[in-house]
């Protein structure tokens, strides 16, 4: 009798530490499945918000236009694009959109689709400038606040200048890589800037007796506030500093025809 009430306990206490293996290990799988589902889901997450920044797409629509179809083969062709924005105010370089610049990736073709080779490529400048922001040089290009919904139009006087079109048809397209920058700096009236460079030299001076500096303080401050009052209709051009660049987004124009006659 001894041996039988012996396996009677030893059995439960064997099924009792299993259950708890069994259970313990599949709490363990759980656990293990939601930090992965977690982990991915973060991932995830993080790759939209990446993707979002770095690549902004359908953010605005090219159209591209000439005044007509057929040309004599030395006659001006004069190309137009209108550059719709979307739904979200950009700041974007002010050579893309605002001068030929815009005219740079132009691509023609001819009649069996072959490219035509510019005989001179369309150029435009993108100078960097360095701005004052809060007593620091910051590397900058000008930049230009395309606000949303804003129709943007910019002509090439004659496609001729740059590609030698002999008669046939030909078929023109326009592409912009635009870059999209997080944030912009407005330079400071030149007068500001002079005002604030002549009081600080006299903040500076050991010679001078604190008084004398209050003195002159109050009067450049007072210049200051003038000149900016003065100037506030004024348009003030805006710059974007290089290290703030989001991203680009990769724009392409319809399909247009022209005829060399």
């Amino acid at each position: 009798m001894i041996p039988l009430n012996t396996n009677l306990q030893i059995i439960p206490k064997f099924t009792t530490l299993y259950l708890l293996l069994l259970i313990g290990t599949f709490a363990g799988c759980i656990g293990s499945m939601q930090t992965s589902q977690t982990e991915t889901a973060e991932t995830d997450t993080a790759a939209a918000i990446t993707a979002t920044e770095e690549s902004p797409r359908a953010l605005a629509e090219l159209q591209l236009s000439t005044t007509k179809t057929n040309y004599a083969a030395k006659e001006e062709i004069p190309l137009k694009v209108n550059i719709q924005n979307g739904k979200f105010d950009l700041l974007v370089p002010f050579f893309a959109v605002a001068t030929k610049g815009a005219f740079t990736q132009v691509t023609v073709k001819d009649a069996n689709g072959q490219i035509v080779e510019p005989k001179r490529a369309i150029t435009q400048e993108n100078p960097q400038k360095y701005v004052q922001r809060d007593g620091k040089s910051v590397r900058c290009i000008q930049g230009f606040d395309f606000k949303a919904s804003m129709n943007q139009e910019l002509m090439l006087r004659d496609l001729q200048r740059y590609y030698q079109l002999q008669p046939g048809t030909y078929t023109v397209t326009l592409a912009i890589e635009l870059e999209v920058y997080r944030e912009s700096i407005t330079e400071e009236h030149p007068e500001i800037a002079e005002l604030r460079r002549d009081l600080a030299r006299l903040q500076n001076d050991p010679n001078l007796q604190a008084a004398a500096k209050q003195d002159a303080a109050n009067y450049y401050q007072e210049q200051i506030k003038f000149i900016q009052e003065r100037s506030k209709d004024e348009e003030k051009n805006i710059y974007l500093p290089v290290k703030a660049r989001r991203g680009q987004a990769s724009l392409v124009s319809n399909e247009t025809t022209l005829i060399i006659e």
